[in-house]
């Protein structure tokens, strides 16, 4: 290989030129050069030397002016000498402390007495003040071998930094497998000291520490967070060798985590350092932002114990005072681990157990912000003291709040700030912000740090979406009342010019008042206006009803658009000169701005268009000729504006689009992706905005309930932009949540007037009117949903003590309609009415088994019993509703096990939709009797294995998979035999592997088993061809119920056939 292509010169040289001209390291070369003596070239006296004592002598010298030569003696002794039993991970911690807090030397005091006094031998206040080299080709002796390191950093003659390097062709991994850990085995003295262990070809790099298996070796992609990345080992040496972030990582970012009895060297990731630094100048600069560090927004699994740990490691070594951390969590559980943690890496001090540290009751967490703990950890319904005077500390307070989404509305939280006021605020959490609508800038301030921003989007992370409905405001406005019937013909209007022509016929009035020219004209300018004032905010999308509008809206907008300008380039001769320089630079943005048309295309457009006196061929040419959805995605393009109606509303991620104009009626899922076009996260858009000029809000509310339901995100209000209008929408939904309950005979007032068993009673039957139809369950979820976020964001005081007592009666209804099954240990299942379920079902503990979680067991249900209390019951559709969903369970679990039980689940469909089409619902006991005759057949089908001989349900879908019609006796037998040993065989064999589903070799060797039993096993009636549908039947079963990372993933998304 050519000199100019080897690893020295691609590789080596190319690191020592990045940290000696661009992060002033000196550099030196040692390979045959090395002269061995005091006074040789790095002042070694042997080749098993790791320190360069000559350089930590001058370094113990500049850093500390009060030092001897016999205390400098004794620091290097200390420095140099370790215990033989000690495991190289136990030297290296005891060096690192070394390192950081100083080597302890005795000192004479002027009465003769001695003391104890930290010499330091690194200034981590002025990284200049410390002596930075890299060594190439660096010698070093073992007690058996020889090696020679690519790179070592030393810091003061200290070796911190550890590099092996490779060619550009050979695998990163190649340098830990072949050479990192060899060194570690042969010469395991350059590692004592050592902090950072990099790898890399030149392409790719990792970084670790010592002790770390190659999968805890990380990237360092960023030197700044809205950086897109690169792996490039420059970026790594930028990064990290710049001196001053090198001391703040070795000083800060390092811990050692000795969980369950075992020691972890934990160095920070590159998200975590850029994100804690973030944060450390948030605190800095709190008093501008009053106590609100920001949300620190990290992807669950990212480590964020572990940057909780390095923040306030950071902030009580760097900053002065002496603050108080409280650490908040809303679960026992995040609790303890959380101050594990702290207490498991050193943060709570020498002696200090996380035990003293916890919180137990309300009145001990007074007693303790009352002092000045280093640390408290506290759950947040330990804030439930509403009565006790503000503390007002003469030192800091930092909250830490851990999942801070759940933890920080409600009546805990209004008690923690009114008794900690001037408390500094940060909000850590794994979930996006307002995902579910609990956290705000009110209470945190916005992001301060956000890790992995393009994985987060790719996962489903939005940004909030705005509504408004400007439709109302436009006083000549006209819109049809939109019907449901109107929703479902518009929806199919672009699929072909007959349906086109059939809609028209039909709905008319409703298209001719919807299409009108001064209807249009109306909108038009009112678009030209309102983005033109959000001109900042990002690309806009306009959805029109039909083609032919949507090159009408664009002719019309165009018109007004230049009105605009024109009345722009008045305004700035008349305006101030700060006024004028903003509008000059709206100016020029409208000036530069380009439009489009896209639409899809028809047979006989051109006429179709010149009928209405339009021009297509100019839109089509554009798009035809241009890459119009490149350049509409690109930030930077002036194609700012399109016009749509069909295209371009699905399937079509545009990040930096944050306006979306409907006209055109669409609903449910259509109505959900179409607005999904402007919640995609993109950088400097803080939220999507929807403008509704048809009224379509009743549709939207729906989907959005949907939405929320379904994925666990926002509803789409952001409730922090005006407080008027919060207020006034939370009267809105109480007052409107009030006459639907008065039309269903349920009065909330009369809730406030009564209480114990009579309110209880209450309570049920106005859950039970609720369920008197799907519709009607789902309006009342929607507006309770809603009214729940939205309070949120409300201070106790802004609205009456009457009005807060009814919005709580109409939660309570709301968890009463969902209530949440617990296990044995909490509370019975709670599913029917006057205890007659609760007497004759058990919850089981989670089973072993692959797949299966909590069950809810109706097999016991006495139903003699149940029918008699059934007949005499008053809230019959309460009881129904919930015997529903216990159904529902159970065929998920039986289908599991089983997939041949499908047409029990098409009975129970067939059973409900003939429920739902009931319009009087008289026929309930009908139905009732339907699904307890459907339960009998599901608790025999359930065991059905025993009366068959089998051991498992498993075996049984196994024997299912393998019969064929009409098999004889002799058939049967031996597929049973043949279905028991395959069950065996294949669990056996599973057992054994990890991960199994996940690699093509060992599913490979599962389906060669099943096939091997078939070929063996089988009647001789099978053929080629039925063996192989047998095989494949078989293999998916097998692989969809023990499949564990397919188990687990369907478990974060929970979801009812």
């Amino acid at each position: 290989m050519s000199h100019d292509y080897s690893e020295k010169k691609l590789v080596q040289d190319s690191a020592c030129d990045v940290l000696q001209n661009k992060l002033g390291w000196k550099v030196a070369y040692a390979c045959n050069l090395d002269q061995i003596g005091l006074d040789g070239t790095f002042g070694r006296t042997s080749y098993k030397e790791v320190l360069l004592t000559r350089y930590i002598h001058e370094a113990l010298k500049r850093l500390n002016p009060w030092i001897n030569e016999q205390q400098i003696v004794e620091a290097i002794t200390k420095l140099t000498r370790r215990i033989s039993t000690a495991s190289l991970l136990q030297i290296n911690e005891e060096k690192y402390n070394y390192l950081r807090d100083g080597i302890p030397v005795t000192v004479k005091r002027p009465d003769g007495r001695t003391e104890i006094k930290k010499a330091v031998i690194i200034d981590f206040n002025n990284a200049h003040n410390n002596e930075f080299l890299a060594v190439k080709e660096l010698i070093v002796h073992g007690d058996l071998h020889n090696r020679r390191a690519d790179i070592v950093g030393f810091v003061n003659g200290m070796p911190l930094l550890f590099m092996e390097l490779k060619r550009p062709d050979i695998d990163v991994r190649n340098a830990y497998e072949d050479n990192y850990k060899d060194y570690q085995d042969t010469i395991p003295q350059l590692f004592y000291y050592n902090a950072f262990v990099m790898l890399s070809n030149g392409l790719e790099a990792k970084v670790g520490t010592v002790g770390s298996k190659y999968e805890f070796f990380h990237e360092w992609k960023r030197l700044a967070e809205d950086e897109k990345g690169s792996v490039a080992f420059e970026t790594m040496l930028l990064g990290i060798c710049k001196k001053e972030n090198f001391l703040d990582l070795l000083e800060n970012f390092i811990l050692y985590d000795h969980s369950d009895g075992r020691t972890a060297k934990i160095l920070a990731r590159n998200h975590q350092y850029l994100g804690v630094n973030v944060a450390v100048n948030a605190y800095a600069n709190r008093k501008l932002t009053d106590g609100k560090l920001g949300v620190f927004w990290h992807t669950q699994g990212s480590g964020k114990s572990y940057s909780m740990a390095f923040l306030a490691q950071k902030i009580r070594r760097k900053m002065s005072g002496s603050p108080t951390f409280v650490v908040l969590t809303d679960r026992e559980e995040l609790n303890t681990q959380i101050s594990d943690t702290f207490e498991n890496c050193g943060i709570l001090g020498k002696d200090s157990k996380a035990k003293q540290c916890i919180a137990t009751s309300g009145e001990d967490l007074i007693a303790k912000l009352k002092g000045n703990p280093s640390f408290i950890f506290t759950l947040i319904h330990k804030f439930n003291k509403s009565d006790v005077e503000p503390i007002y500390p003469d030192h800091d307070i930092i909250i830490m709040s851990d999942e801070a989404h759940r933890s920080q509305y409600g009546l805990y939280a209004d008690n923690m700030m009114k008794l900690l006021p001037t408390a500094a605020r940060i909000g850590f959490t794994g979930t996006p912000l307002l995902s579910h609508d609990n956290i705000t800038a009110r209470t945190f301030g916005g992001y301060i740090s956000v890790y992995d921003f393009k994985r987060a989007v790719e996962d489903g992370a939005t940004v909030p979406l705005y509504y408004e409905n400007r439709g109302a405001k436009l006083d000549d406005l006209q819109n049809p009342e939109i019907t449901d019937e109107i929703l479902d013909a518009i929806e199919a209007a672009d699929l072909d010019s007959a349906q086109q022509e059939k809609l028209e016929k039909e709905f008319e009035k409703s298209i001719h008042i919807l299409t009108s020219e001064p209807r249009l004209r109306s909108i038009a300018k009112d678009f030209v206006q309102h983005y033109s004032d959000v001109w900042t905010s990002g690309k806009a999308m306009f959805v029109c009803l039909n083609k032919v509008t949507c090159v009408r809206m664009y002719d019309y907008v165009q018109e007004y658009w230049k009105e605009e300008i024109n009345r722009l380039r008045k305004q700035i001769k008349t305006s101030t000169q700060q006024e004028a320089q903003e509008l000059e630079r709206k100016l020029k943005w409208m000036e530069e701005t380009d439009m489009a048309v896209v639409i899809s295309q028809d047979q006989n457009e051109i006429q179709t268009f010149k009928a209405w006196g339009l021009d297509i061929e100019t839109h089509r040419r554009k798009m035809v000729k241009r890459d119009l959805d490149k350049e509409f995605k690109d930030a930077e393009n002036p194609l700012r504006i399109v016009f749509v109606c069909a295209m371009w509303l699905t399937g079509f991620d545009v990040k930096c689009l944050s306006c979306l104009y409907l006209d055109k009626p669409l609903k449910a899922h259509t109505l959900m992706q179409t607005i999904a076009r402007a919640n995609r996260v993109n950088e400097g858009k803080s939220n999507g905005l929807i403008i509704d000029y048809i009224g379509i809000v009743k549709a939207l509310k729906k989907a959005l309930a949907e939405y929320t339901a379904n994925v666990g995100n926002h509803d789409g209000v952001d409730p922090t932009i005006d407080k008027e209008q919060l207020i006034a929408r939370i009267l809105e939904l109480i007052g409107t949540v009030t006459f639907f309950f008065k039309q269903k005979d349920v009065y909330l007032s009369d809730f406030v007037e009564v209480d114990g068993f009579n309110r209880l009673a209450k309570l049920h039957e106005a859950a039970n009117a609720v369920c008197d139809s799907a519709e009607s369950k789902q309006t009342f979820t929607a507006y309770a949903s809603e009214l729940h976020k939205l309070m949120k964001y409300i201070d106790r005081d802004d609205i009456s003590v009457d009005t807060r007592k009814i919005y709580e009666t109409i939660a309570a209804i709301h968890r009463e309609l969902n209530k949440k099954r617990r296990d044995a240990d909490t509370t019975n299942l709670m599913v029917t009415i006057n205890s007659i379920i609760n007497d004759h079902i058990e919850v089981q503990d989670s089973l072993q088994k692959v797949g299966e979680g909590i069950r809810f067991d109706i097999s016991a249900i006495n139903f003699d019993v149940l029918r008699a209390e059934f007949a005499r019951v008053r809230n019959k559709n309460l009881l129904f509703n919930d015997l529903g969903d216990l159904i529902q369970q159970r065929l998920d679990r039986m289908l599991a096990a089983n997939p041949n039980r499908r047409d029990y689940y098409e009975r129970y469909r067939q059973i409900i939709e003939d429920y739902n089409s009931e319009k009087d619902r008289t026929n309930i006991e009908k139905t009732f009797e339907a699904l307890m005759q459907l339960v009998k057949e599901l608790t025999e089908e359930e065991s059905r294995y025993i009366r068959e001989g089998f051991a498992s349900d498993e075996e049984l879908a196994i024997f299912d998979l393998l019969k064929r019609d009409n098999p004889n006796k002799a058939d049967i037998t031996k597929l049973k035999g043949t279905a028991t040993e395959m069950f065996s065989k294949i669990t056996e064999a599973i057992s054994k592997m990890d991960h199994w589903a996940d690699k093509d070799e060992t599913t490979a060797e599962i389906q060669n088993l099943i096939r091997d039993i078939l070929w063996r096993e089988l009647p001789e009636c099978y053929d080629d061809r039925l063996i192989e549908i047998c095989r494949s039947d078989v293999f998916e079963y097998v692989y969809t119920r023990y499949n564990m990372s397919l188990i687990r993933a369907l478990s974060q998304y929970p979801y009812k056939c």
